[in-house]
């Protein structure tokens, strides 16, 4: 007797090839089964799933959710469970002097699954820009932090901004590398600079020390450290760093997307390895909302649902190397599953250069089951339809 039974559905689960009507059983906090025609008599609880989509839970790669430990912070159920994801990945909000609110009071009290990229600056986001100073980085508290929370921390984040990046380029970077490469873990770079101090090349010349499994954030940015040359062509060394199987995020937010980036990178068969939302507490109102407005918005630039889903699930959980317990519905995997629906209208998406993507198809949440219990769907707000 299964516990719970999603019937009806179309069930997309790209690790597994999967795009098929098909029932998802359940027992206790793990997938049990994914076939045709599961009786309903075999499950104490039935869920209807029909005209909706049936994922693996959704995984934000990149959100701010430390909640109450710097003012942008998002309740992780927020931007997690409520809004049909079941994991969430805070990139870098924190540094070593003020991690300990992240595992002590923001992860205990959230249902949905938090991991976290610890920030090279040991005050994280607290102040911005941050790396203003070169004291505001101490490799050795850094990396005994990273020690003691494996479990939590899935690699080293560093954003290409502030006065010690405009002044050391691309040594920054090797610095944050030296410290992810002690725990074999990989770095997540933010490209895009806001502020405007940092060297145009920069981009260019620290791609190269990019391997394999590090995250190179805002890919289809438009602020200066952009991949695109002045000829609006890409530069040849993200081309070789997508070769050696550098990840490309969208991290969409409020400052550091472009839909006409996104289209002339896809014209050049730069795809995004992963969508994220770096959703933040200002952005979760408008123009981000969450994880299922970036996939509509892709969706009307042109991807498929399958690849949508596939930037969304299996993807970033190889991304986190947890693929072996999340990012599939594979019988024995945890039982994390978003039920999506497809709305029909007219939505306007803005982006961070107020470029108006118009779609006709606006993905929502409609309910989320997070290891194994059912949390029905409750976004702070969606993009409201055109009359």
């Amino acid at each position: 007797m299964y516990d719970l039974l999603i019937k009806g559905g179309r069930v997309i689960d790209p690790a597994q090839n999967i795009d098929d009507k098909r029932d998802v059983a359940i027992s206790g906090d793990k997938i049990a089964a994914v076939a045709k025609n599961i009786p309903s008599l075999e499950s104490q609880q039935i869920v209807d799933a029909s005209g909706k989509i049936v994922t693996p839970g959704l995984i934000d790669l990149h959100c701010h959710v430390y909640d109450g430990g710097t003012k942008e912070g998002v309740e992780p159920d927020a931007a997690g469970v409520r809004q049909g994801v079941t994991t969430v990945v805070d990139a870098g909000s924190a540094g070593e002097a003020i991690f300990g609110g992240l595992p002590k009071y923001v992860i205990p009290a959230a249902r949905t699954t938090v991991f976290c990229f610890l920030h090279l600056s040991s005050q994280g986001l607290t102040v911005m820009p941050e790396l203003r100073d070169r004291a505001e980085i101490d490799l050795e508290a850094t990396a005994d932090t990273i020690e003691a929370n494996l479990d939590i921390i899935k690699g080293v984040k560093l954003r290409l901004v502030g006065n010690v990046v405009a002044s050391a380029g691309v040594e920054v970077v090797k610095m944050a590398k030296q410290t992810a490469r002690k725990f074999g873990l990989p770095i997540m770079v933010h490209i895009g600079d806001f502020y405007e101090q940092i060297s145009p090349t920069l981009t260019r010349e620290f791609l190269p020390l990019m391997e394999a499994g590090d995250i190179l954030s805002h890919v289809y940015t438009a602020k200066p450290g952009s991949v695109l040359r002045p000829d609006d062509t890409i530069m040849p060394e993200l081309r070789e760093a997508m070769e050696r199987g550098v990840i490309l995020d969208v991290a969409n937010g409020r400052r550091n997307f472009s839909s006409e980036v996104a289209r002339k990178g896809m014209a050049q068969d730069i795809f995004p390895t992963t969508l994220s939302t770096d959703v933040v507490l200002p952005s979760i109102t408008g123009p981000v909302y969450g994880l299922t407005v970036t996939m509509s918005r892709f969706l009307a630039l042109g991807l498929d649902m399958k690849q949508l889903v596939e930037t969304t699930t299996i993807n970033p959980a190889r991304a986190l190397r947890i693929e072996n317990s999340k990012g599939s519905l594979k019988p024995g995997m945890d039982a994390d599953v978003s039920i999506l629906e497809l709305l029909s209208g007219t939505w306007e998406l803005v982006d961070a250069e107020q470029q108006v993507t118009e779609a006709d198809t606006l993905i929502a949440p409609g309910m989320t089951v997070k290891s194994g219990q059912l949390i029905p769907a409750k976004p702070v707000a969606q993009p409201k339809p055109v009359d």
